[in-house]
């Protein structure tokens, strides 16, 4: 019987209805000492409120599309995408932007990753150093999963100043001296609602999985950082609310300027992606449109198209437009001199997700491509095993270092 299909709905109706009615009729006709009595009351009361449970859940799973089977529950779906459907201009136009002209060293071609080696130094000129970054000093504390936290309010946002607004994990090359002089790439990462930044580093494993990828040399040495989108309980969808918070603002300037301020990261805009799942993924194809001068590419999971959250909606249709990614994908389409791609990966079992896909990729085919998996429904398991694929892509998309 599938977890989703009506026949178990009913079912759970009929036992949520039966569970109370059967505890009526057997609570006086329970027998044997007083202590078995009670147990059996309390094993019937049990019942009842594990059938209404059951309800519940299949409710929730139904609406929102969870898990569409039972093997996508117990974690065993969300493998390797059935289909690649491939933007129609390639990843090489990375040496189109005249702030990188050329294609960066040790940098994979389609369908590989960035194999990763120290900086050969030798018999390289002296060069000064760049000026440093003149963003705000933040002090950053240990945090969970290898990371580190700050407290940040956002200068010209507004925003932030809560406890735990950034973490950033970094990579093992970022402490090898080496690397001493070198400026990492980044991509920065954002929940879906209700949801926090820690999220990407405890549920997802963001950083554990990249770790990984870079013990077998699969992967660029990204710094990971993780922006808590959803200030005070608030989904903005990333989007600056006429006059209210001014999200995209915190993302896209204060942030990255602190970020650029306090660890040594990418001045280029070819340094920079985006990645976030559900409303997270909107917010990473968004944002990539509308700042195309500040970010180059981005990557989403089962990511909406749409914002729905309650203060952008207030604000109007043509607000909502103005911050939808097929919208922008539309009627604000990137200029030549700042080429954008954007990664759009679906399951064809997350039905809600799955046309939002194609109708980005329909309309923006020279920007969008379409990683399609056969199984997972619309849940954290899922996407924490397609970031080997996400990692991999952004490594393509992206500079890298060597």
């Amino acid at each position: 019987m599938s977890l989703t299909s009506t026949t178990l709905l009913i079912l759970a109706v009929l036992l949520a209805l039966a569970a109370p009615a059967a505890t009526y009729v057997l609570w006086n006709r329970a027998r044997g000492p007083r202590p078995v009595r009670a147990a059996t009351r309390l094993g019937l009361i049990g019942l009842c409120q594990a059938t209404v449970l059951l309800l519940v859940g299949l409710l929730i799973n139904n609406h929102y599309s969870l898990y569409a089977s039972w093997s996508d529950l117990l974690g065993q779906d969300g493998g390797g995408p059935v289909a690649v459907h491939q933007a129609t201009r390639a990843a090489t136009d990375l040496n189109q932007d005249g702030r990188n002209p050329q294609q960066p060293p040790g940098f994979g071609g389609p369908g590989q990753a960035a194999h990763v080696t120290a900086p050969d130094t030798r018999n390289t000129p002296t060069t000064p150093d760049p000026p440093a970054p003149t963003g705000p000093k933040v002090t950053f504390v240990p945090g969970g999963h290898g990371t580190q936290v700050a407290a940040f309010r956002g200068p010209l946002s507004g925003i932030g100043g809560n406890g735990d607004d950034v973490m950033v994990w970094l990579p093992p090359q970022y402490h090898d001296p080496a690397y001493a002089n070198t400026r990492f790439p980044v991509v920065m990462l954002f929940p879906g609602y209700p949801g926090s930044a820690a999220g990407w580093f405890s549920v997802l494993g963001g950083g554990q999985v990249l770790g990984q990828m870079l013990a077998q040399q699969k992967a660029t040495p990204f710094v990971l950082v993780a922006v808590n989108v959803n200030q005070n309980g608030q989904n903005l969808n990333c989007s600056n609310i006429p006059g209210g918070p001014q999200m995209a603002t915190y993302i896209a300037q204060d942030v990255r300027t602190m970020i650029e301020a306090n660890f040594h990261v990418s001045d280029r805009r070819t340094g920079w992606g985006l990645m976030g799942f559900s409303d997270g993924g909107l917010c990473a194809g968004k944002l990539l449109l509308q700042y195309p001068q500040d970010f180059r590419s981005a990557a989403q999971m089962a990511g909406d198209s749409t914002p729905d959250g309650r203060q952008v909606v207030r604000a109007g249709t043509d607000f909502v437009d103005q911050n939808s990614t097929l919208w922008l994908l539309t009627h604000r389409h990137p200029p030549a001199n700042l080429p954008v791609s954007l990664l759009a990966a679906v399951s064809d079992q997350d039905t809600d997700s799955l046309p939002v896909a194609f109708q980005l990729q329909a309309t923006a085919p020279d920007i969008v491509s379409v990683s399609e998996h056969a199984r997972g429904a619309h849940n954290p398991a899922v996407w924490k095993s397609w970031l080997p694929e996400m990692y991999t892509w952004l490594s393509q998309h992206l500079d890298t270092v060597g």
